[in-house]
């Protein structure tokens, strides 16, 4: 599946569980550095419907789904790609599962031909979750991405999400680190 989307500056969260009821939300650090995002995207684990409509408010939201997400139409495919600004960003929740990675602990990619099968052409970023840890490096060309978890970071992980600015047929990224949630 390939969305076509315009935004410059977006906001990729995933594993967040969010679950108002049990008493996850999203912590008002985490809204307030959302300020400027022009679009959503979440990789999985986000939890209730209600997370992905607080964010809704913000901002439009796409994404796919997890392990604990709510059925919603926003969040179905395992895996997308998104056509923003000339580039190619390819969106999955466990990169080993979707075939995207060998492994993740060292970190093995799948071939740049195993990726283009995957996802129908050159990526120009690949954004991935399941790991509750933050992690941005660039290999062979391509970002990859995981934005780490606002809400339930892995152990010894800041609380986090990351930010995608696309200028000029170019992406750019950071995570960036909320203190004191």
């Amino acid at each position: 599946m390939v969305d076509l989307v315009q935004a410059r500056t977006i906001v990729v969260l995933a594993d967040c569980h969010i679950h108002p009821a049990p008493g996850i939300v999203w912590p008002q650090a985490a809204l307030d550095a959302f300020d400027g995002a022009d679009l959503f995207v979440t990789l999985g684990d986000m939890g209730a419907r209600a997370g992905l409509d607080a964010l809704a408010r913000i901002a439009p939201i796409i994404g796919v789904k997890g392990r604990d997400d709510e059925d919603d139409p926003r969040t179905a495919p395992p895996r997308r790609v998104l056509a923003v600004a000339g580039l190619r960003i390819a969106c999955v929740f466990d990169r080993v599962e979707a075939g995207a990675a060998l492994r993740v602990d060292p970190l093995v990619c799948a071939s740049s031909e195993t990726l283009m099968r995957l996802f129908e052409a050159p990526l120009d970023a690949l954004l991935w979750a399941s790991t509750h840890t933050p992690s941005i490096d660039r290999t062979a060309g391509r970002l990859h991405v995981n934005p780490g978890s606002v809400t339930l970071p892995g152990k010894d992980a800041p609380a986090s999400f990351a930010r995608l600015t696309l200028t000029n047929d170019a992406i750019e990224g950071e995570i960036i680190h909320l203190h004191g949630r």
